[in-house]
């Protein structure tokens, strides 16, 4: 052969041999392509966890008021006259019995001057009476007529000085004069209002409960107070309606302050705080609520084979430590993190909050 020859199988040799190596080098990279699609195929998607678990927690109810007074009265004349006193200043405290409002006597006085004199007559009659029939000197029904007169008079005189008593209209009971209605110069007739009084002990505090809770309420449970500037006051329930208000379909409730010697005035917007149940419930973060597919809410968990479930809860008590809940296993493993892209049934990698892989 010629050196042509040589030189011509020498180069198909080498393009030979550089060819195969080539496709042998493509087959092994197409291999680890497949042995890392397949890897990362079958990798579990990580979910971000946390370990809750339920404890005894108290519901309370909160219901919305206002403070009132034990009682209230509009202090009225019981008879005519024109108003000469009003000794009792506006705001003050008063014991009761006294004096309010001052009427003019005008002749009340004498009109139980008069009684008086007339019931000591007939007492004279009545005796000389007694006395002659006890000697048989006069018929037996003298007597009785005699008494009859004695006992009209003695009614005569307790007539008289009643209505000069009510020229005097008196605080009924211990309270705070509230209003005065009635100044010096004005005419009263019989039910015209001298003024307001109040009983401000104890202090009461006045609120509607709907009826899911009326009927587990008593009258004697211990309760808490909250008013408007954030004071507290133990409270006790003392009356509960038994008939709903037709409007708002509540029943109204009242609880007795213990304001020590605190002043509370009535009219103060006020919360009553009352222990309803005790219920087994767990302490989550509000943001960990979610809503399913079909728009109920609650949490996402993991169950024993690392699979997602949903959990309908239901939301209790708020409080500055997070939501109270009750719906989830006693202990579970909540999603914290990512469980609105994970779907029930999904088997996944569990990662604590922590960040190592459980």
């Amino acid at each position: 052969m010629n050196r042509s020859v040589y030189i011509a199988l020498s180069l198909l040799l080498v393009i030979l041999a550089y060819f195969g190596i080539r496709s042998l080098l493509r087959g092994s990279i197409s291999s680890q392509s497949e042995v890392q699609v397949t890897e990362t195929t079958n990798a579990l998607p990580d979910a971000i966890i946390e370990n809750v678990t339920s404890s005894m927690h108290e519901v309370l109810l909160e219901a919305k008021g206002r403070t009132a007074p034990d009682r209230t009265v509009t202090v009225k004349s019981g008879t005519t006259g024109t108003v000469i006193a009003t000794p009792a200043k506006e705001g003050s405290f008063v014991r009761k019995g006294t004096l309010l409002c001052g009427l003019d006597v005008e002749a009340r006085n004498a009109r139980v001057s008069e009684a008086v004199a007339q019931r000591d007559s007939a007492q004279v009659d009545y005796d000389a009476a007694r006395q002659l029939a006890a000697k048989g000197l006069t018929p037996a029904n003298r007597e009785a007529a005699a008494k009859a007169t004695l006992d009209a008079t003695n009614a005569a005189v307790n007539a008289a000085k009643v209505e000069l008593s009510k020229t005097q209209i008196r605080a009924p009971f211990d309270g705070v004069f509230e209003t005065r209605l009635a100044e010096a110069g004005d005419f009263l007739a019989p039910g015209s209002a001298c003024g307001v009084l109040v009983d401000m002990t104890p202090v009461i505090l006045a609120a509607e409960v709907s009826e899911a809770y009326a009927g587990r309420l008593k009258t004697g449970m211990a309760a808490t107070a909250r008013l408007a500037s954030g004071e507290t006051f133990p409270a006790k329930i003392r009356y509960i309606s038994r008939t709903a208000n037709g409007q708002t379909r509540t029943f109204l409730i009242e609880a007795e302050l213990d304001t020590g010697e605190a002043v509370v005035p009535a009219g103060v917007s006020a919360s009553l705080i009352l222990p309803v149940d005790t219920v087994p419930a767990t302490l989550i973060s509000p943001a960990l609520l979610t809503l399913s597919d079909a728009g109920e809410l609650g949490l996402r968990y993991l169950d024993a084979d690392d699979t997602v479930q949903f959990a309908p809860v239901k939301v209790i008590d708020e409080g500055v430590g997070g939501a109270w809940v009750t719906g989830l296993p006693e202990t579970a493993r909540v999603i914290s993190m990512g469980q609105d892209y994970l779907s029930e049934g999904v088997k996944v990698k569990p990662v604590p909050a922590g960040g190592a892989v459980q």
